[in-house]
């Protein structure tokens, strides 16, 4: 295995002693810091071509720019940098093979960088520290004025190159102090507004039956909460439960849903008034509805063999086995009629039928343009042939499976400026054209450049 040394000649690593090996790992360390930094300089210098105009719109991280409004405060950039040209970053994230998200963070961070924290990007110039510390910077201080990003370019400029990242988020702490001290009352008067319960399953084909509840709250309901659950796995353990304490825990959880009663709010809440009628205000419990897209053999499903398993969306392969007990633990279970894919039901109507979008959106399972992630079911349909009403000379049936595909929002709009323009093949892949003459072809194993001789 040959690598080259800090000459550049070609040696075998095995040949290669402890100083020089550790000469080509530097070497390494800058190349790649060389590599990092070009891809910054490509993006500042696509801005320059690409400067947002009344007739392109601006670039902004929802995507809802439209041509004819231009608001610089919506760019990509921080404060103080200049405006992008809308949809300017999804050729420079396809050139790449990342998703348009990453594409645009690359264009915010080299535009912060020149024009926001110019220090910092003097050491990135000058390979003194890595770009993605540099970039970290950016991101930490995008929110705030260009006034705050130069105080922390100034106090970090000198010792980036040695410090982690608790001393970066202490000095953009001090800038939001110093410079944003309406951040800080913000923060204190409306931290209500982080609370949340959020329930999050694992990634497609790590299903194990365990999902994460994730909660932020009132110091003192959460404590007195926490008090609750840890009394019921003590009573689990009273009586025989032999698991551990985090599992039992867990499984308390399960136990006070299931035992839940009916919740009077009148007495929570102190509301005299309606305290005279408690039976309207009180809530009634809310009966377990399981709701499961399950893809599955059906002689699997009538024999029920225990190894058998089903594919689920967003969640990826479970046992059948698993889902048995989870129907069986529900109150109520919804079952989802079967689709063909193969059918193409047709409306005249610009809006799909319910079973139309089914068909789509199990048929695709994501945003079809290059690169994206985005699930089908948080996407629009939309027509690949654009849709003409009957009564202006439009085709009956425009509206089908075959013309219609899932484009996330941005996406849609992307497509829908003309600026993109796609066709889905007879084998079911999407054929993309963009501007400056790169096509792609996105398939159901992921994304591939399409090289036009």
């Amino acid at each position: 295995m040959f690598e080259r040394d800090a000459t550049g000649a070609a040696v075998l690593v095995e040949d290669l002693d402890p100083t020089a090996l550790l000469d080509v790992l530097e070497q390494r360390k800058l190349g790649a810091r060389a590599e990092e930094r070009g891809k910054l300089r490509l993006a500042a210098q696509w801005c320059v071509l690409h400067p947002a105009t009344a007739d392109t719109g601006v670039a902004t991280w929802a995507g809802d720019a439209l041509p004819g409004v231009l608001n610089a405060d919506e760019s990509l950039g921080g404060e103080g940098t200049p405006a992008v040209s809308a949809f300017a970053p999804e050729p420079v994230a396809a050139a790449l093979g990342v998703s348009t998200m990453t594409g645009m963070k690359l264009i915010a961070d080299a535009l912060d960088l020149q024009h926001r924290l110019p220090r910092i990007w003097r050491l990135v110039e000058d390979l003194r520290v890595d770009p993605w510390k540099a970039r970290h910077v950016a991101q930490a201080t995008h929110p705030l004025s260009r006034e705050a990003a130069g105080y922390v370019d100034l106090q970090l400029a000198p010792r980036l190159a040695s410090c982690g990242f608790a001393a970066i988020q202490t000095a953009v702490a001090m800038a939001i102090a110093k410079y944003h001290p309406e951040l800080l009352e913000q923060r204190e008067k409306q931290g209500r507004k982080g609370w949340h319960v959020t329930l999050r399953h694992p990634a497609p084909g790590e299903v194990d039956g365990t999902s994460y509840l994730d909660v932020a709250g009132d110091t003192l309901d959460l404590t007195a909460f926490h008090d609750l659950v840890c009394d019921q796995a003590a009573a689990l353990k009273a009586l025989g439960d032999t698991d551990e304490l985090e599992i039992r825990k867990a499984k308390a959880l399960g136990v006070l849903a299931a035992q839940q009663a009916t919740l009077d709010l009148v007495s929570l809440t102190g509301d005299s008034e309606t305290a005279a009628e408690p039976a309207a205000a009180a809530t009634p419990v809310r009966r377990r509805q399981t709701i499961l897209y399950v893809h599955a053999s059906l002689a699997d499903l009538l024999h029920l063999d225990q190894h058998a398993v089903g594919q689920m969306e967003k969640l990826g392969p479970a046992t059948l086995a698993k889902l048995r007990d989870w129907l069986n633990r529900s109150e109520d279970v919804v079952v989802r009629p079967v689709l063909d894919l193969n059918r193409c039901p047709a409306v005249d109507g610009h809006d799909p039928s319910e079973e139309i979008r089914e068909i789509v959106i199990l048929r695709d399972g994501h945003c079809v343009f290059p690169w994206c992630a985005v699930d089908a079911r948080h996407t629009d349909l939309d027509h690949i042939e654009p849709y003409l009403p009957l009564d202006e000379g439009g085709p009956p049936g425009q509206t089908n499976p075959h013309n219609l595909a899932c484009l996330c929002r941005r996406h849609h709009r992307c497509k829908t400026s003309g600026r993109w323009r796609y066709r889905r093949r007879p084998d079911g892949t999407y054929e993309w054209h963009g501007p400056h003459g790169r096509s792609y072809l996105v398939t159901p194993l992921g994304t591939l450049e399409i090289h036009n001789n």
